[in-house]
């Protein structure tokens, strides 16, 4: 096993961010004693009905490490069930973590993660691949995107 250098990466002024949502910037706390309670399908309509992240709270490790950084370099990239959740986690990210908004990126799947990363990327043809870090809760997407591409991955684990 190699030795992590992802911290160099923290420490690097000009590394680009990737944050998902759910279960990285927003606790996954829906059901009474459990996670959650609702499959996809249950969670599409509720969130039409509903705004499922407006008593949602933000974590604070993340809110301090995101404050620390220049948010010029901080993007999300959130899977979305319709346009109103979207719109509900716009709202989230701007309110708790000051995100600007054109840096928040709703996908269809978790796959569609690393096209937006490429779109993006195009953007800082003076860094490294490396430089461009996904944090996220999902072992198959931080998989798929360290297959698929040399972007750094994160899991949120490691702000535990």
């Amino acid at each position: 096993m190699e030795e992590s250098k992802i911290d160099d990466l923290f420490n690097d002024s000009n590394t680009v961010y990737f944050f998902d949502v759910d279960g990285v910037l927003a606790p996954i706390c829906y059901g009474k004693y459990n996670h959650y309670y609702y499959d996809d399908e249950a969670w599409s309509k509720f969130v039409l009905e509903n705004d499922g992240y407006a008593n949602v709270l933000p974590i604070k490790k993340m809110q301090m490490f995101i404050n620390k950084r220049d948010k010029n370099l901080i993007y999300v990239i959130t899977k979305v069930m319709n346009d109103k959740e979207l719109e509900e986690k716009v709202r989230f990210l701007v309110k708790n973590y000051n995100i600007i908004p054109s840096h928040i990126y709703g996908v269809c799947s978790n796959n569609d993660k690393l096209m937006v990363m490429k779109k993006i990327r195009k953007e800082y043809a003076n860094l490294d691949d490396k430089n461009f870090v996904l944090i996220d809760d999902t072992v198959d997407v931080l998989n798929y995107v360290m297959e698929n591409s040399s972007f750094a991955t994160v899991h949120i684990s490691s702000f535990l």
